[in-house]
């Protein structure tokens, strides 16, 4: 994806723009971002809370919060043509609506880095259909459409 002008993000610059915290916060690093693109990484290690009851004696980390990576993931998307400036617009926030339809492939496990992947697909006004895909250095563990909202951010 490399191919346009990317911009990546470190944690400080992704708490700043998400309002997840530990232990929901699902990305560490965006690794590249352009227009109606990004690119995150997520560092899974034992030590994430899930896997005490997400097996114990065979940790996996659970769908929904691999969903739930591709969707802070989202966020990062860098503007189209039909939006202004280089960066993704920080005074709005994207929040989950209805519908995904995220088909898995493979599991997660203590000491995978997730490669996730989303790209829009399609706007309809202050809705965005997006296209994500979920990878590791395994090969891909699921990929799937999600439906966001898009709403100006409260103080």
């Amino acid at each position: 994806m490399k191919d346009m002008a990317t911009t990546s993000y470190d944690i400080q610059a992704i708490m700043a723009r998400l309002p997840h915290r530990y232990p929901f916060l699902m990305i560490d690093k965006i690794d590249e971002n352009g227009p109606g693109y990004a690119v995150a990484i997520k560092n899974v290690s034992i030590n994430e809370p899930y896997f005490q009851g997400h097996f114990p004696d065979y940790p996996i980390m659970p769908g929904a919060l691999i969903t739930e990576a591709a969707l802070q993931a989202s966020a990062f998307m860098g503007p189209t043509g039909d939006e202004t400036g280089d960066a993704p617009d920080a005074s709005t926030t994207r929040f989950f609506c209805v519908g995904f339809n995220m088909k898995f492939s493979g599991t997660v496990q203590p000491g995978d880095q997730l490669r996730i992947e989303v790209r829009l697909v399609k706007r309809m006004g202050q809705m965005t259909k997006v296209k994500a895909r979920i990878s590791t250095e395994n090969g891909q563990v699921a990929s799937g459409d999600m439906n966001l909202a898009t709403a100006p951010k409260e103080d």
